[in-house]
């Protein structure tokens, strides 16, 4: 299994793994949970699926998708329209997406310290992939001199965050809308070395 961050303009060969989890998402989202998604014929995507702002965390074997999840910064601007989106969670809390807007209590941040994790997907239920991925996540943040991380699913994520090794902290009460439940936390990016030491002690 391999585990690749794929960002605009540095992996460009591996676009199609992106492609691929587009058509996991419509399968997974819209197939089996029901969603009120729009989907574009094979795939879906949505507003904050735009290559020079999302970056994406594919775990694969060859070609085949075993999840993934994407990730946007969170001064990130969107569009030229009458509504600028920045990313889930602040938009949320602006008002301008179908999500509550008491996800959060307080502002949510715009700093490019910050980055957001959303839409994570896996094929089989695997604790252990979610591990890896968000140590790749955190690895791939930590060389962007990020400090913190957020979040946006439900409410048994942080519990597995915490379980991990991370200290997350909710940021607004568990929320939901016609897709489900949820809740938005934040854990801050820890020196990769932590997650090394646990791996090679496993």
């Amino acid at each position: 299994m391999d585990i690749d961050i794929i960002e605009f303009g540095a992996s460009s060969a591996r676009w199609d793994l992106v492609r691929s989890f587009f058509e996991f998402r419509k399968e997974i989202f819209i197939g089996k949970m029901g969603w009120n998604l729009t989907p574009h014929r094979e795939i879906e995507f949505d507003q904050y699926d735009v290559l020079s702002a999302a970056t994406y965390v594919i775990a694969h074997e060859g070609d085949k998708i075993l999840g993934g999840a994407r990730l946007l910064r969170c001064d990130s601007r969107i569009g030229n329209g009458s509504v600028v989106y920045s990313y889930m969670i602040h938009d949320a809390w602006r008002g301008v997406i179908d999500i509550p807007k008491d996800i959060c209590w307080n502002k949510p941040p715009t700093s490019s310290t910050s980055w957001e994790l959303t839409r994570l997907l896996m094929v089989e239920p695997s604790m252990r992939l979610v591990k890896e991925m968000l140590a790749k996540v955190n690895l791939f943040l930590w060389h962007k001199s990020a400090t913190e991380c957020l979040f946006l699913g439900p409410q048994s994520f942080m519990r597995m965050a915490r379980m991990f090794g991370y200290l997350p902290k909710p940021m607004g009460s568990m929320t939901g809308n016609k897709d489900g439940q949820f809740l938005a936390f934040r854990c801050d990016v820890v020196d990769p070395r932590v997650f090394e030491e646990q791996f090679a002690s496993q």
